[in-house]
């Protein structure tokens, strides 16, 4: 590798390495025993994978590196790799072992460490003298190293060569950054680990104990490198879902441009040309280089909380439309070296959406009509190894390695289709078949929750999540008594419920055989909580008996925008019997007021309102900026008077003039006469059963003064009075 090649690498390493993929080290460490046979590998393992797939969208020369490098302790790391990643102080690790005063200290990247005779092959006579004398154990994650397995294979790697070449690259304790957990901020980090992968491949290749075969495609369900979310492609993944998030199969509209831009699109249906590019990463976890031309089939389905195999996915279900078949020709696969992995990419003009809204008579003012209602992918690679198979599709994906679900819906707050043709509404989300997918009927949960292993904030921090159900849906979930946690209803006779907190649940509804409705969740986020954060995930899983068969992912991109801030006015006082005008600030954009009573029925649109209460009253104003569908809300109150003085005739007056009055459950009540400071004041008592009082001022020298009602030692009302 030359100067400029070397320089290449490390600008590529500069850019992947962020506090994101260092905090990934950092979790590893804080939520498992990272010595263990468990963790220590197979985390390690798929942490170098990461990097690898960023070097492999890079494209050339970048490609050339993967698998990465390596970098034995018995020579010198070259000069150009023996740098530090910026971003080492920028977070903070939570695990003992990596302050960010290490990240400037220097380290020694020519170890002289030789690779120990008992960590290698041939195979030896005699315990404990070769690589193949260890055995990868335990296999369950709360057995961890030394105290259970001091003769595991993960331990014997660890201690002493791995901890000993941290230890001497650190300088030791506290030393640099290699011996703590910032220690991937270190280039030479990445290279040395792909030296003790390698170890651990060796086993695999040329030990007899080792399970793994020579050839074993696979795809991962979800790229989460930490415990216990990791996938190396075991068999069952140790994950518990959702299995239909896979990473490795992705959509680009219009550009075949999918293998260095990999975040997933919503396909397009198109009636004058284009196509959908669909990417499907396949990776060898085996031993041996895979033999070129084995298949891999790729198919869609209609989006659905509940899918079967293969009936969703092969053309046999057509009514009431096509709701799956597969894309194209099987495609198949050129040889994958061992750690390698190759992008296959697929062309596809999804079906049209309208042949759906016909289908289900979704009239044109249904929101469902003109909301997103995408499909979920299905990737699976005929490799010749076992695969169990049912027709539940979530266990399908759990128990083989060699297929991949998606079933994300993304929901571009800039560009996404605004629901229905309400005017005072706006809905931004997507839709979801939800329902008995098996021809068995049955009764199930739907859950809306925030993801786990979640970073940043929640989207039920920053938005108002609404979901929608059509009405047949509906009319279910009320039969199985209107179940439900964290949700309040919020618009009914939109069937419209607002999520109160996660996870949220519809309960105890019951599908015919192959009964299945469309259920939308959309999002409007909250002006006064935009914390500038551009992506957001939310989870709709559908469970029977508390476990997952199924779900839709929401992926939401969020655009910057300037807030506002909805304003009612001041709050009002007023007469009872009378009316009074509420008046909504506008925000400087087009958008839509709404005025809800304290109820929260709807009960005008618009800027202004006017109202008659009988009794004091909150009104709510929402306002929902038409572009993007952000609201706020302000709240005005109009308030009754308990007392007050309803009428002085005469006025002006220059001898008498009746004051009438109305008390309400008052106790004391005076009125006062008086025109400033220094001219002295007249006071009146009032009779609280009364209504009306006489006041001679003929005594009060002409002017302008204030006739003040006082009640239970209050001011509560003034008039101008004018003597003459």
């Amino acid at each position: 590798m030359n100067t400029a090649e070397y320089q290449q690498l490390r600008t590529a390493l500069e850019h992947y390495i962020d506090e994101g993929v260092l905090q990934d080290h950092c979790l590893q460490g804080a939520i498992h025993n990272v010595e263990s046979d468990w963790s220590f590998l197979p985390f390690h393992r798929v942490y170098l994978e990461g990097l690898e797939d960023y070097l492999y969208s890079l494209g050339e020369p970048w490609r050339n590196w993967v698998p990465l490098p390596k970098w034995a302790p018995n020579v010198s790391l070259p000069p150009q790799l023996q740098f530090n990643d910026p971003d080492c102080a920028s977070f903070d690790c939570f695990v003992f072992g990596g302050a960010p005063s290490q990240c400037d200290a220097p380290q020694n990247w020519n170890p002289q460490i030789q690779r120990p005779d008992y960590l290698q092959t041939p195979i030896l006579a005699g315990p404990g003298n070769d690589l193949c004398d260890w055995f990868m154990e335990p296999v369950v994650p709360d057995q961890t190293a030394p105290d259970c397995c001091p003769n595991g294979l993960s331990r014997k790697i660890e201690y002493p060569h791995h901890d000993d070449v941290h230890d001497i690259v650190a300088n030791g304790w506290p030393g640099g950054v290699m011996r703590g957990q910032r220690s991937p901020a270190a280039f030479g980090f990445w290279f040395f680990h792909a030296y003790i992968d390698d170890i651990w491949k060796q086993w695999e290749m040329e030990c007899p104990q080792s399970p793994m075969a020579p050839v074993d495609l696979y795809m991962k369900d979800t790229h989460i490198t930490y415990l216990p979310t990791r996938d190396r492609g075991e068999e069952p993944n140790i994950d518990e879902g959702p299995m239909w998030l896979s990473t490795d199969i992705w959509v680009r509209r219009d550009a075949d441009d999918g293998v260095f831009f990999q975040e997933h699109q919503n396909p397009d249906h198109y009636d004058l040309g284009g196509t959908n590019y669909v990417y499907v990463r396949v990776r060898n976890r085996g031993s041996q280089p895979s033999p070129a031309d084995l298949p891999l089939n790729l198919y869609w389905s209609k989006a659905a909380t509940a899918l079967s195999w293969p009936s969703h996915w092969d053309g046999s279900i057509t009514s009431p439309a096509l709701m799956g078949e597969q894309i194209g020709q099987p495609h198949l696969l050129p040889s994958i070296k061992p750690g390698g992995s190759h992008i296959e990419v697929f062309e596809w003009n999804a079906p049209d959406p309208q042949v759906y809204a016909d289908a289900y008579n979704l009239e044109p003012g249904s929101f469902f009509a003109n909301e997103p209602w995408h499909f979920c992918l299905l990737a699976r690679v005929e490799d010749g190894l076992p695969m169990p198979e049912t027709a539940d599709l979530n266990g399908n994906v759990k128990q083989n390695n060699n297929i991949v679900w998606k079933n994300v819906s993304v929901v571009d707050i800039a560009g996404n289709l605004s629901g229905g043709t309400w005017a005072d509404d706006k809905l931004y989300g997507a839709s979801v078949l939800t329902g008995d997918a098996w021809g068995t009927g049955g009764t199930f949960d739907l859950a809306f929750r925030n993801p786990d292993h979640y970073r940043g904030n929640p989207v039920t921090e920053e938005a108002e999540v609404r979901v929608t159900l059509s009405a047949p849906l509906w009319d279910l979930w009320v039969a199985g008594g209107m179940q439900m946690d964290n949700l309040a209803i919020s618009r009914i006779e939109r069937h419209q419920l607002i999520v109160t907190g996660s996870p949220a649940r519809l309960k105890n509804i019951t599908f015919e055989p192959n009964q299945r409705e469309l259920v939308h969740v959309g999002f409007n986020f909250l002006s006064r909580k935009l914390s500038g954060q551009p992506r957001f995930d939310f989870d709709l899983v559908q469970e029977k008996e508390g476990l997952a068969v199924g779900g839709e992912r929401y992926h939401i991109i969020v655009p910057g925008r300037q807030g506002f801030y909805a304003n009612a006015g001041a709050d009002k006082l007023i007469s009872p019997n009378t009316s009074v005008d509420l008046n909504a600030d506008p925000i400087g954009e087009s958008a839509i007021y709404n005025w809800y009573d304290p109820e929260g029925n709807l009960i005008q649109t618009g800027t202004d309102l006017t109202v008659s209460p009988a009794i004091t009253t909150k009104y709510k104003l929402e306002v929902i900026a038409e572009l993007d569908g952000v609201k706020d809300y302000d709240q005005v109150e109009v308030k009754i008077k308990d007392h007050e003085i309803t009428n002085v005739a005469p006025n002006p007056v220059s001898g008498t003039t009746t004051v009438s009055y109305r008390l309400t459950n008052a106790t004391s009540a005076f009125l006062v006469l008086w025109q400033g400071a220094g001219n002295g004041s007249n006071q009146y008592i009032l009779n609280v059963a009364g209504d009306s009082i006489q006041l001679n001022v003929s005594d009060r020298a002409p002017g302008t003064y204030n006739l003040v009602l006082v009640v239970n030692g209050q001011p509560v009302d003034l008039r101008t009075v004018t003597i003459l």
